[in-house]
């Protein structure tokens, strides 16, 4: 019984763990995917792509790089619904 409590814990350990990586992971993946979006469609340098996605993100909202196309604001705002449900994932699959 004792061997079977010491198992399910780390059972529940590892499963703990798993889910902060793969939160950390995708939102990993959704900042790639910001970075490359505005790379394409707005033809931005990487170090200006990775910090426009950041401040979308982090919803501090400093203002663009460069004033963006039409193409890039539907993409903001696509990215904007991304990244909420990135985020509430994030915090229900660590705070579960």
């Amino acid at each position: 019984m004792i061997y079977l409590h010491k198992q399910l814990n780390k059972i529940s350990k590892n499963l703990f763990y798993y889910r902060i990586y793969l939160a950390i992971l995708v939102i990993f993946l959704a900042i790639l995917l910001g970075v490359f979006g505005y790379m394409i469609i707005e033809e931005l340098s990487f170090l200006d792509a990775f910090y426009m996605s950041v401040i979308t993100l982090s919803t501090v909202g400093f203002g663009e790089v460069q004033q963006l196309s039409g193409e890039g604001k539907i993409f903001t705002i696509v990215l904007i619904v991304i990244y909420i449900s990135v985020f509430t994932y994030a915090v229900t699959s660590i705070s579960s």
